[in-house]
């Protein structure tokens, strides 16, 4: 079993600014909405889909957590559903069943040498990209589990050394030429150790030694590139040794998916959390476990119906002039919980303290102001905005390991009870179907789920829901994440059960007599798509396929630590090993957030961006001015047109931000941050020394630097290509003795940018 979470990510790059719109925004998915579909039987996962294409970066799906890959399934290309028609008269729908499996382990906080329990769950990634897509985009990445430890030599036509030790200068065994593929080991160095030859051959002939199965000789890593290809295709790869994954680690990529409905393809990943084990029983020793966690565990905040109100805000409030307890506000009408990584990402001026008072007769303790905009509704459900004050038994702290107002829900309903509600909602039914159904009708109405999401959501009074309404609900965050807070106990619709499905024939008007072609093709369809059967009992699935579901992204939302930092103290200390205490500290959380302003948060990217800093900077000893500028005299290239621009506008910031015209965008970016919307870095020569001389703006160039004039970093980051991050930031030209053989042209001081590189990934865990 894989080793307990540390790590949460989103399964995109990059999510909403606050985190409660990453599950708002799941209300713009056409469909796949979480416990009930757009169909109306229950769906025990969530879509992303061409609707919340523009909410979230969709370019490629990543591991929600930390855990490992035990199955996965590839298309070779996208399978069809033939549905008949008027015109075409046959319709060829594809669709995608690839998916990947993670499972994962949710442990609570130890106390003491006291362990907390623990759960096991699963991350289902669903609707993935076919083989047929990887190979029509060369330059599309692919997922690391594929590799299973095959590499291919790349060394720009020459051979690549086998040496005797895991040492450069040890003695050579055989030459590899370029092409050859082979299996490494894994593990950290420059050099790994060779464990097969898997195609072509070396000179001389290496053998193994007596006794010892593997090869014998190291290979440098960085003229080996890893070859992602899944070991097969069309069926469901159960992995004998499961592949440990990484939060934020590239899964696959959105396949495509057509409905029956639907006029062309769409863009599609369902994602499924889920446990087969006993989940009530493990939140009720959460619970009491929880109640001995100190306070500092308390990342949630949660605001009580009818108990808080909100200030309006007005001209004047700020620091100096906090709201006042006793300003007349509204009655906030509904329950919330927010977390703390919300309010930690509020502007300055949105989170206020109003310092603790003593008189002689009275005394007021220390408040706390939060400006929450658009989350809380009043007693009529009217949005409403303002300031929150946070006061002792109003609001109240809870630990995600409290669950607080989670419901656990077991579900058994037919899908035929289910349907038949669903067409009754939509006034579907004739007469005579509505009689012969009413009575499961009635029954699914009290069903336990239908009965909580009526209490949240049923807004047209017809005591029927629908998935409208469900989408209408998610919009709103009260809303959204009561419905979130549901924990269903259901059948895996990815396990194959024909009688579930024959038993919507009538409702589908099929009968042996009279076919429904499109019904049965539909079926086909579900049992293709099907894997849970095919993975067995070693995985710990239930064989009956059986499992409590939760809403994926409320779960990461929970659990996500606040103000999480991409880059610990410790690790950018032990990366810019020669930085003093007091330059870590002084560019530590300017680092971090300038990643997080920048979406340099995956594993590659972090890692190259602090590798290149560290070379750039002498790991940050050189952080400041570090050039006079003339040589930049004249560069018209760089928009310096005016006598002493050079100067003035010379290479500033962790990644040297240079020239008038590259300080003049970067100054139009930052002021579109609240922050900096009065920034002034190019009016004089002391305006543009700012970033030097503030390590906030220093980092901020550099990411932009990073980010927006050098787009091709990011990509070049994604692939783990040193060389051309390298060329993206410090360009090529001749060298002597380069370090890349063959290359007579690359950036300078290739070697001590690998050594960074090599360094920074080892600090942060990351595998090449």
């Amino acid at each position: 079993m894989t080793n307990s979470i540390n790590d949460w990510s989103y399964p995109f790059a990059s999510g909403a600014d606050s985190p409660l719109a990453n599950l708002t925004n799941l209300a713009r998915a056409k469909g796949g909405y979480y416990p009930m579909g757009a169909n109306g039987l229950w769906h025990g996962g969530v879509h992303f889909d061409q609707g919340t294409g523009a909410a979230f970066d969709q370019s490629s799906v990543r591991c929600i957590a930390d855990g490992e890959v035990i199955a996965y399934r590839i298309d070779s290309q996208y399978p069809a559903s033939e549905y008949t028609g008027d015109i075409p008269r046959i319709k060829r729908a594809p669709f995608s069943t690839g998916f990947v499996l993670v499972r994962h382990r949710l442990a609570l906080p130890p106390l003491g040498t006291s362990t907390g329990p623990t759960l096991a769950f699963y991350s289902l990634y669903m609707h993935l990209q076919d083989w047929a897509g990887y190979n029509a985009q060369a330059s599309l990445l692919r997922p690391a589990f594929w590799c299973d430890g095959t590499y291919r030599v790349e060394t720009q036509g020459s051979d690549l050394n086998a040496r005797a030790e895991a040492h450069p200068r040890s003695t050579i065994l055989a030459a590899l030429p370029n092409g050859t593929e082979v299996r490494i080991d894994a593990g950290d160095g420059e050099l790994r150790k060779l464990l097969s030859i898997v195609n072509g051959s070396t000179t001389p002939q290496l053998a193994p030694v007596e006794g010892v199965e593997t090869l014998p000789g190291y290979l440098a890593i960085r003229y080996l590139k890893a070859q992602h290809e899944p070991r097969a295709k069309d069926e469901v790869v159960v992995l004998d040794t499961p592949i440990r994954i990484k939060a934020g680690e590239l899964i696959g990529h959105l396949g495509q998916y057509q409905n029956h409905s639907d006029n062309a393809p769409q863009p599609l990943l369902h994602l499924e959390v889920f446990s087969c084990e006993d989940v009530p029983a493990f939140i009720a020793s959460s619970r009491a476990h929880a109640a001995r966690l100190p306070d500092e565990h308390k990342t949630l905040l949660k605001i009580h119906k009818g108990a808080s109100k909100l200030v309006p805000h007005r001209p004047g409030i700020d620091s100096n002039n906090p709201p006042s307890i006793n300003d007349e506000g509204m009655v906030i009408g509904v329950d919330l919980i927010v977390p703390q990584s919300l309010l930690d990402g509020l502007p300055a001026d949105a989170k206020l303290i109003a310092p603790a008072r003593k008189g002689d007769r009275s005394c007021s303790p220390e408040v706390r102001w939060w400006r929450l905009d658009d989350l809380l509704a009043d007693q009529d459900g009217n949005p409403i905005s303002g300031w929150l004050a946070e006061q002792e038994m109003i609001t109240t702290r809870h630990s995600p390991w409290e669950w607080e107002s989670y419901t656990c829900i077991e579900d058994g309903e037919p899908s035929a009870s289910t349907l038949a509600y669903h067409l009754e909602a939509l006034r579907r039914l004739n007469d005579d179907e509505r009689a012969s159904y009413q009575g499961v009708i009635d029954l699914s109405d009290k069903g336990p789920i239908k009965q909580r999401l009526h209490a949240v959501l049923d807004g047209n009074g017809d005591k029927k829901i629908t998935s409208k309404e469900i989408r209408a609900a998610m919009a709103k965050p009260w809303q959204a994440q009561s419905i979130a807070q549901l924990i269903t106990r259901h059948e895996s619709e990815w396990l194959w059960n024909p009688n579930k499905w024959d038993e919507l024939d009538e409702l589908m008007d099929h009968s042996p007599a009279s076919p429904n072609p499109n019904w049965l093709e539909e079926k086909k369809r579900i049992e293709k798509l099907s894997w849970w059967e095919k993975l067995g009992s070693g995985c710990g699935l239930t064989p009956d396929g059986v499992a409590w579901h939760f809403n994926p992204v409320r779960l990461i939302l929970q659990h996500s630590t606040p103000t999480k930092l991409l880059v610990s103290r410790e690790q950018l200390s032990q990366i810019m090993v020669s930085a003093s205490d007091e330059l870590i500290d002084k560019y530590l959380i300017p680092i971090n957030d300038a990643m997080k302003t920048f979406d340099i948060t995956t594993h590659f990217r972090i890692g190259h961006f602090l590798a290149q800093v560290a070379h750039e900077t002498g790991e940050l000893k050189f952080s400041e001015e570090i050039s006079s500028g003339t040589q930049y005299e004249g560069r018209r290239d760089l928009g310096n047109f005016q006598a002493g621009d050079g100067t003035k506008f010379k290479g500033r910031g962790l990644l040297q931000l240079t020239g008038r015209s590259n300080y003049e965008q970067c100054e139009a970016f930052l002021r579109t941050m609240e922050k900096y919307s009065t920034l002034d870095i190019t009016s004089s020569n002391n305006k543009a020394s700012q970033l030097a001389s503030d390590p906030n703006l220093s980092a901020l160039a550099s990411g932009y630097y990073w980010s927006k004039l050098k787009p091709k970093l990011n990509a070049a980051a994604d692939k783990n290509d040193l060389f051309w991050v390298s060329v993206y930031i410090n360009g090529w030209k001749p060298q002597s003795k380069p370090y890349y053989p063959n290359r007579e042209r690359e950036p300078n001081n290739m070697a001590h940018r690998a050594e960074m590189t090599e360094r920074a990934f080892k600090v942060l865990g990351i595998r090449q």
